[in-house]
């Protein structure tokens, strides 16, 4: 029982958000109750990174919206810029990035 115990512990510890885990410099927005966390990507002027936090480890739940929408909304939200759609790609984590559109 000890043992069992102890290995969901150490699996719960495994499992939190690496986002909060990185301490991750950024602007949290929401989009349809889900949490999103924007920054800006280091080594490209203009253009930003929006991750989907997922805090219930929910992996298989269905989205609210398509991803890709919830995500041009987040960069709306946390940088008031629009997201330029043609240089928009998804990586393998499921973070979006694109350039930003901002009115001068």
């Amino acid at each position: 029982m000890l043992k069992q115990l102890t290995l969901a512990t150490a699996l719960g510890l495994a499992l939190t958000p690496l986002a909060q885990a990185k301490g991750v410099e950024g602007k949290q927005v929401t989009v349809l109750g889900r949490n999103w966390i924007v920054t800006a990507v280091e080594d490209a002027p203009g253009r930003y990174r929006a991750e989907r936090q997922n805090v219930e480890l929910l992996p298989f739940r269905p989205p609210a919206m398509i991803g890709s929408r919830q995500a041009v909304r987040a960069f709306k939200a946390a940088t008031g810029c629009s997201a330029n759609i043609d240089t928009m790609v998804r990586s393998i984590d499921g973070s979006y990035f694109a350039q930003m559109i901002c009115p001068n």
